[in-house]
């Protein structure tokens, strides 16, 4: 199986939970029992996990999230490599309504809009709707955000009875957590459902 490279969008003041969750269960994922134990024994995960997760910037330089923790990440969007799977991340509104008016953020993102899955998680769907590729598609957010996202992007149909959602090649995400949620949900489209929920059981996750 071809091995996923996933790009995690950092900025300043984004909230950990967005990113790491999801970066944690793709790169925890093993393809079978006798290595997901390895990768719970070992220190460095083993080369032949479906998913090669690291993280990237504007300037690759550090960055300060919403709760003060400084994040250095492994790339800018200059240097990244190619990637098939782009997570979006989301923060306080004032945050992602910065990242979305950042117009090389988002040319950046569109021009990725062709690779396997492009995601957001919780207010990182604010971001998406700056770039134009939610237009017409059905999306989801954090609760609160959910009224602002609709008014900001009327093309967006926002949904709130669902806690992952996918339309076309986009796959959005509801709530601080729900990046856990979407994370498996990758998993069982691309892996599958046995692997999802093995995933969901070394981490002690309930799906």
């Amino acid at each position: 199986m071809k091995k996923r490279k996933v790009g995690i969008l950092l900025f300043d003041y984004v909230d950990v939970l967005d990113f790491a969750g999801p970066a944690e269960v793709l790169s925890l994922t093993a393809n079978n029992k006798a290595v997901q134990a390895l990768t719970l024994y070992k220190k460095h995960l083993l080369p032949t996990r479906p998913f090669e997760v690291f993280t990237l910037s504007e300037t690759g330089m550090e960055i300060k999230t919403h709760s003060g923790i400084k994040v250095e990440p492994d790339f800018s969007i200059d240097d990244s490599p190619e990637l098939d799977i782009l997570i979006v991340p989301g923060g306080p509104l004032r945050a992602v309504q910065s990242m979305a008016k950042n117009q090389k953020i988002i040319d950046w993102i569109i021009k990725h809009k062709s690779i396997e899955y492009i995601c957001s998680v919780c207010t990182g769907a604010y971001i998406l709707g700056g770039t134009g590729l939610l237009d017409g598609k059905k999306a989801t957010t954090h609760h609160l955000a959910l009224k602002l996202l609709q008014e900001k992007y009327p093309e967006i149909q926002a949904l709130s009875d669902r806690k992952v959602v996918q339309d076309g090649n986009i796959i959005s995400s509801g709530g601080v957590s729900s990046g856990i949620n979407m994370a498996l949900y990758i998993i069982e489209q691309i892996v599958g459902e046995s692997t999802a929920e093995r995933t969901a059981k070394t981490i002690e996750f309930t799906l």
